[in-house]
């Protein structure tokens, strides 16, 4: 399904077989949504009255303790990380069940389509450079890096030396990744920086990455702030160079994750995203946006002219 918006970057909703997309209990969900919006309406009530809550309600975050960890760790690569990697069906107990029915919602669903997109788009990138002696990549705000990292190894068994430098503020992020990168043997073939964006261009400059990546950032960067950081990372490009870029959209259960999770985000619908985009520079022929199945979670691919 493509659709074209005012600026002529075309819009992609995948559905690709081969990446296992999660579009479970879709009607359950959207059955849930009133109960969902009553819970946040009496979180938001509480939350005027007394002030942040310890508990913000008995039915998310006092029953279940990875959704405890999700609201306490909301925004960060802890909370991701949980979403991610979340074993469902493992404990049968009535706790269990709250988990796995909270951490099935069609955002979190949503989110571990973008790691499944984001990863397939990242081998495809890598095969288009694949012919250089190294292909090299900047991960901004990497978080786990768990996609990437990923990937690399998948790479590194096929004789393809992938280079990355992973940035990130988060020092309990950059050692998060550093522990994953030596499990899956790639270590040797990332530089990790635990410093903020304002450091990009001091720091990566004489890097050179055919490949930058921001997934998730965007999320938390006013209009005006994302359009000067995207600007930043496009000159940090190589020419022919593609920037991986990912924001949420606007979605029913937003209100949910803001006053039930926590989770607060500058949802963009496409057009918004797009015209982000080419105001930082990239020119809308070199651009696609494409959206996991939930329509929630869109990617752009832009390529830097050469």
């Amino acid at each position: 399904m493509i659709e074209k918006i005012k600026n002529k970057i075309p819009i992609t909703i995948d559905n690709n077989s081969a990446l296992n997309y999660e579009n479970e209990k879709r009607a359950l969900y959207l059955l849930s949504l009133p109960i969902m919006w009553i819970l946040s309406l009496w979180v938001l009530v509480k939350k005027k009255l007394f002030g942040k809550l310890k508990i913000n309600t008995f039915w998310f975050d006092g029953l279940s303790a990875p959704c405890r960890k999700i609201k306490e760790g909301a925004g960060s690569w802890r909370a991701l990380d949980i979403i991610y990697n979340y074993d469902f069906g493992k404990d049968k107990s009535i706790n269990g069940k709250v988990s796995d029915f909270w951490i099935g919602i069609i955002n979190a669903q949503a989110v571990r389509n973008r790691l499944r997109l984001s990863k397939y788009l990242l081998r495809e990138q890598i095969k288009k450079f694949s012919r250089y002696k190294e292909v090299r990549i900047l991960s901004v705000a990497s978080g786990s890096a768990q996609g990437l990292i990923e990937v690399m190894k998948k790479f590194k068994d096929k004789n393809i030396v992938v280079r990355a430098t992973l940035l990130d503020l988060d020092p309990t992020a950059i050692e998060y990744s550093r522990r994953t990168a030596r499990e899956m043997s790639v270590e040797d073939q990332i530089t990790f920086l635990n410093k903020s964006v304002s450091v990009l261009e001091e720091e990566i400059r004489s890097f050179d990455p055919h490949i930058i990546e921001m997934i998730g950032f965007l999320d938390y960067r006013p209009y005006h702030k994302a359009i000067k950081l995207i600007q930043r990372i496009r000159n940090l490009l190589l020419p022919g160079g593609v920037f991986l870029v990912s924001n949420t959209c606007h979605n029913p259960e937003a209100f949910f994750l803001k006053w039930v999770i926590d989770w607060s985000m500058m949802y963009r619908f496409p057009k918004k995203l797009a015209e982000i985009i080419i105001k930082a520079g990239f020119k809308s022929e070199n651009c696609e946006i494409i959206y996991e199945p939930f329509k929630i979670h869109g990617i752009a691919i832009c390529r830097k002219s050469a």
